[in-house]
């Protein structure tokens, strides 16, 4: 695994993750290979900073919010 990620390299691949990039894409932009990539997702959903769930799933709860 290569070195320590910054809170921009986080945010930049939340931000890609949420504009449907994959993860050689991610990669390229960050400059880290695609297994350091998919090592840090995990990283991310283990300790609560990334939730995956399904489009319709986080349309149905904007809708409940906006209620």
């Amino acid at each position: 695994m290569m070195g320590d990620w910054s809170f921009g390299e986080e945010a930049i691949l939340i931000e890609n993750l949420e504009l449907g990039h994959d993860i050689e894409l991610i990669s390229d932009v960050l400059m880290r290979a695609p297994s350091d990539v998919a090592l840090r997702m995990i990283h991310l959903y283990q300790n609560g900073s990334l939730v995956v769930m399904a489009e319709a799933t986080f349309d149905t709860l904007v809708k409940r919010i906006g209620e």
